[in-house]
Formats: C-alpha cells, structure tokens, sequence
C-alpha cells in the first residue's frame, strides 16, 4: 500500500468518529429508556452495515465508515448520560464517567431523560435540615 493512501485513510478514520460522534450526540439525546437506547446502537451498526455494502467498491472510505460507527456508539452513550451494558463494566474498569455509573446505581436516569426530552424544569431540591454552622453560630450568639 502507498504511504498517501494510509494516510489519506487515517484521517478519514479520524474524521468519521469526529462526525459519528456529533450524530450520536444529537440523536442520542432522544433516547429515554435503556431499550431506545439499544435500539439506536442497532440502528448505527445497520447503518454502517449498509454504507459498508454501498461503498464496497471505494477501500478508501472502510476506516471512514468505520469511524462512524465508532463515534456514533460513543456519542450515543454519551448524550444518553448512563453507564449500562458492557459500558458499565468499562467504566467500572477505567474509573471514568462517575455520574453515569452513580445515575445506573441510583436509577432514576429515565425520569431524567423525560424530563430533558419534554423540556419540563428539574425538580426543586431544597433542604429542610439546619445547617450545624448557622446553629452554632446561634448558639454563639445567645450565649453572649
């Protein structure tokens, strides 16, 4: 193979995760339960099975197509904000992506991504319990 054709193919790579990536991104952001979420990692592998048989013929554009894949997958899981299936024991492994394995342990992921997908505000979180500096302050206070 020619020194131009391998390089021309690696930044084709490098290009088709780039933009695999931004499409799992934005259509990842769809996915409310586990199951949209497979469903769309099925329909990139698909896809890319398809693209692979249309451009069969162009041995150039296999690491392009290639990377889709490989930045779709990534931004899907991404955007959907959850450390499941094999993603969670990779995780586990790397000790990366703490909020998406905390949002799996704790669950509550989907009514999250509802949320998210429906455009309603997040919940209010307000605490009902003193906070110990403002008591001993008072405490403080009063004893003077």
């Amino acid at each position: 193979m020619e020194v131009a054709f391998l390089i021309c193919s690696l930044l084709l790579l490098l290009f088709g995760v780039y933009i695999g990536f931004l499409i799992g991104s934005n259509v990842g952001e769809r996915a409310v339960t586990k199951a949209d979420y497979w469903k769309m990692n099925a329909a990139a592998i698909i896809v890319t099975v398809l693209l692979a048989f249309i451009f069969a013929g162009l041995p150039l554009l296999y690491g392009a197509i290639i990377g889709l894949l490989a930045g779709c997958i990534a931004g899907l899981k991404m955007a959907f904000g959850e450390s499941t299936g094999p993603w969670r024991a990779l995780d586990k492994m790397f000790n990366v992506n703490r909020s998406h394995r905390e949002t799996a342990e704790r669950g509550g992921g989907e009514e999250r991504r509802r949320r998210r997908k429906e455009g309603a505000p997040a919940p209010d979180l307000i605490s009902v319990t003193e906070d110990k500096r403002s008591k001993t302050r008072k405490n403080a206070k009063d004893a003077r």
